[in-house]
Formats: C-alpha cells, sequence, structure tokens
C-alpha cells in the first residue's frame, strides 16, 4: 500500500514539475506589452523623444537576412541597405535574389538589375509586384526599420518593457518587433517580423552604421533607479 501510496506522489510531483515549467516558458514568450509608454530606460527615451529624433535619419547602412513567406513560396537571401536621403540602395544575395538582385533608386523611379534580366518601375512596390507577385510595403518599411511608424498614416502601437516599440499597425499590416541591438547605446530594431494579407517578411538586421544625423541624447533624461 505504501509503495502505491509513494508511487502515485511522485507521478503528482512529476505532473506538477512539468506544469510549472510549461507556465514558465508560456510567461517568458509573451512578454509584457502596454499601449502607453513606460517611463525612460535609456539616454534615447522616452520614445517620444527618439521618434522625433529618429524622423530626422536620412542616412543609414545596415546589413541582415531578409526572408518572405507567401502562400505557395518561401525566399531568403542576405541583405544590405543603403539610404541616402532620397536614394537607396538594396542589394539581395541568395535564392530571393536568384543569385544577386540589386535594386536601387528615388522617388518615382527604381531599377533593379540581375545576373539575367534588368527592370524598371516607379516604386519598389510595382517592382515586387511585377516580378514576384507580392505586395512589398517599402514606403512604411522606410520607417519601420527605424522602429517607428510611418508619420502619415494612422497607427495603433504597443510598447515594450524598456519603452521600445514592440508592435505596430499600420495600413492593413502589423510590425512585430522580437529584438532590439545596442547602437553606441541607441536601441535599433533587430528582428522585424511584417505581417500582411497573404504575406510575411521577416529582417534580422545584424549591423547599424552610418546612422546622420546621430540622434541626439535626451537633455532631459534622468535615469529611474532601480527598486531594492
Amino acid at each position: 500500500m505504501n509503495s502505491i501510496v509513494t508511487s502515485r506522489y511522485v507521478s503528482l510531483t512529476r505532473l506538477t514539475f512539468l506544469g510549472l515549467i510549461c507556465a514558465a516558458i508560456a510567461a517568458c514568450s509573451n512578454a509584457p506589452t502596454t499601449s502607453t509608454q513606460p517611463p525612460p530606460s535609456h539616454a534615447y527615451a522616452p520614445f517620444s523623444h527618439k521618434l522625433t529624433e529618429l524622423e530626422k535619419l536620412v542616412q543609414w547602412d545596415v546589413e541582415g537576412k531578409l526572408a518572405v513567406y507567401t502562400n505557395d513560396k518561401n525566399n531568403s537571401g542576405l541583405l544590405t541597405w543603403r539610404q541616402r536621403s532620397g536614394y537607396f540602395d538594396l542589394l539581395i544575395n541568395g535564392p530571393l535574389g536568384s543569385g544577386q538582385l540589386y535594386i536601387e533608386g528615388t522617388p518615382g523611379l527604381v531599377m533593379a538589375t540581375s545576373s539575367t534580366d534588368k527592370l524598371v518601375a516607379d516604386s519598389v512596390e510595382a517592382l515586387f509586384k511585377q516580378t514576384f507577385d507580392w505586395e512589398f510595403p517599402m514606403e512604411e518599411l522606410r520607417y519601420w526599420v527605424r522602429g517607428i511608424p510611418h508619420p502619415d498614416t494612422a497607427t495603433k502601437m504597443t510598447y515594450n518593457a524598456e519603452g521600445e516599440a514592440s508592435t505596430i499597425e499600420q495600413s492593413g499590416w502589423k510590425v512585430k518587433y522580437h529584438s532590439y541591438s545596442n547602437v553606441t547605446g541607441l536601441p535599433m530594431p533587430k528582428k522585424i517580423e511584417v505581417v500582411g494579407a497573404d504575406i510575411r517578411l521577416v529582417l534580422v538586421l545584424k549591423s547599424w552604421f552610418n546612422l546622420f544625423p546621430f540622434p541626439r541624447l535626451n537633455p532631459n533624461f534622468i535615469a529611474t533607479p532601480k527598486a531594492g
């Protein structure tokens, strides 16, 4: 009898322990967010200050990866994005670019060159629609990649515990910020997921450099003392 009771106790203990582990994993995978800006956590905060500074950004270079998931096909490639005010160029290496795809443009004119073809369109959106039959929100992505919403479009946002954008919803798209990297003290997006009606984009931005004008520190920032 004692062995049966002991066996049941051990089984119950194991189930309880597994339950606690599952609960802990669920809690970690659902990091808390808020629709209001948390207290400043770094010298570029609060978000309203960082937003103003990042809207002034006219130049950057970023390197990483781009993956595109659609209903019938998945593609990915290495990405280099160079922005110089109205001019930009994108270099995509890998299956997405069929080896290599180079896109450059200014407002109203975009050219794409691959190893087999050269195409011209009036926008990146039109180019990707023509080439891949994808909706590609380049106009908004220029802002989302900085971790801020497009200024001329209705926005719904949530923030993470550090006060950075956690999600942005605009123009039928939902942008999820999974992680940030530290660029000379400035948090910049590292992993971004952009979800549309029938397409999902994932950008992993590994290296940010040549940001200009580099955002100014908030002169009114006061560090909040940590509890305990």
